[in-house]
């Protein structure tokens, strides 16, 4: 086990940065991979979306336009929801 200590999400108590359930509470703890994914699914609508806006005409364009509203907030928000709960677990 490591010796990096960072807090329960839930308990806020001391728990090694490698365990995946606090001995505490038994709450399981986030994953980053999550984040992660939801990321990566915003960009690829961000991308996804300027090329459908760019390349169509009518409708087909309001998407790529609705696909770049979506995409910048999957990105945005996963980013700053993986800051946070790093922050949250180092109990900053």
């Amino acid at each position: 086990m490591s010796r990096d200590r960072v807090h329960c999400v839930d308990c806020r108590e001391p728990i090694p940065s490698d365990a995946q359930i606090c001995p505490h509470c038994e709450t399981v703890q986030p994953s980053p991979l999550l984040d992660v994914g939801v990321v990566v699914a915003g960009v690829f609508a961000f991308v996804f979306g300027v090329i459908l806006a760019l390349m169509t005409l009518g409708t087909t364009r309001m998407l790529g336009l609705g696909l770049i509203v979506v995409g910048f907030g999957l990105a945005v928000g996963g980013y700053t929801r993986y800051v946070d709960r790093q922050a949250g677990r180092r109990g900053r």
